[in-house]
């Protein structure tokens, strides 16, 4: 179990920082992005709980295309002085997140959603671990302490979370736990490298398969999971929005790792190749007939069984390459961003 920091003292070092201030000596900046949809009945109550364990921290909340009172909700209780409140148009947790991730420079962001379910002090403590351990990137694990399972009983929710977090793991090339949390501390070099390309609900498994092509340090902590407050439903559909994302994770499969995908390919149509080939082969030796379809259906297989394998081997190469250069990029950006937690005394 993962032991989070009482904040209430003020005898530690990092507590006694002004962690988070835009207008701290320091210059360390804190920003809490929250995505909303229709959340009226739990966006105050998210919005004071985050304003309470991050006092110093900016809050961006983005309203994305409410059919409710959930702007109007969340600017009485944003701080003018301090926070920030959005408008994004086009309906997607995707493209909310994009919008409040480009909106503010900070040097630590804090991922949440709008609907009291990720309790603040938990990600406060997974902040105060950031802090610590330097991570690209800190993950709330829903998963392990079983909440998530105890909270949604919804058909198929926390089958689906393991089948998809089972899968995008896989497709990765890294071990993962909970791929769909929506509570996540995230440093500037990784949100910098973090091109959000996803609509909606993909964007955590967007988040996670970047992490892995970066070679990212990822952590995972558990943390409670908290009932939805009455009013607020999940938006999340179990099969339309699982399939999506599953959709999502192999096509970028495919761009990361083309020569899994191409391999594959290549060795379904050489197998199918010699497969035909022996049935051309063996009905001429047999009736003395060429068998001319066949003949060129195996031709064909063949053709994309090499073009395949050299498709794949080339994007490989290519890929490896590129790959290297957004490392290389991003550990150079990581440097700065540890210089300046070091000169912050943290």
């Amino acid at each position: 179990m993962t032991t989070f920091v009482d904040y209430s003292s003020a005898t530690d070092k990092k507590r006694s920082l002004d962690v988070g201030s835009h207008a701290s000596p320091e210059g360390l900046r804190t920003v809490i992005v929250i995505p909303a949809y229709n959340e009226e009945a739990a966006i105050g109550g998210t919005i004071a709980a985050y304003q309470h364990a991050f006092p110093n921290a900016r809050i961006v909340v983005v309203d994305n295309n409410s059919s409710d009172q959930t702007g109007k909700v969340a600017k009485e209780h944003l701080r003018s002085e301090r926070d920030l409140f959005l408008f994004e148009p086009r309906q997607g947790k995707g493209f909310a997140v994009k919008r409040g991730l480009a909106r503010i420079e900070a040097d630590i962001f804090v991922m949440t959603d709008g609907d009291m379910t990720y309790p603040a002090t938990e990600l406060r403590g997974l902040y105060e671990q950031m802090l610590e351990g330097r991570n690209d990137m800190i993950v709330g694990d829903r998963q392990a302490g079983g909440t998530y399972a105890q909270q949604n009983t919804r058909f198929g929710h926390s089958i689906g979370n393991r089948i998809l977090t089972s899968v995008i793991s896989r497709l990765a090339g890294q071990k993962y736990n909970d791929v769909l949390s929506g509570a996540r501390i995230m440093s500037a070099p990784f949100v910098e490298h973090l091109d959000v390309r996803s609509e909606g609900f993909q964007l955590e498994t967007e988040i996670n398969i970047v992490a892995a092509h970066l070679r990212a340090d990822v952590l995972e902590v558990p943390i409670a999971y908290e009932e939805r407050p009455e009013g607020s439903e999940s938006k999340l559909s179990t099969f339309h929005d699982g399939w999506r994302i599953l959709s999502f994770a192999m096509l970028n499969w495919v761009a990361f790792l083309p020569m899994h995908f191409f391999v594959l390919v290549a060795a379904i149509g050489g197998l199918s190749f010699f497969i035909l080939g022996y049935r051309v082969i063996g009905g001429f030796l047999e009736s003395g007939w060429p068998y001319t379809t066949t003949a060129i259906a195996a031709a064909t297989c063949g053709i994309i069984a090499a073009f395949s394998f050299f498709t794949g081997l080339t994007l490989k190469i290519v890929g490896r390459n590129l790959r290297r250069q957004e490392i290389a990029a991003f550990l150079q950006r990581k440097r700065i961003w540890n210089q300046k937690l070091d000169d912050a005394g943290l």
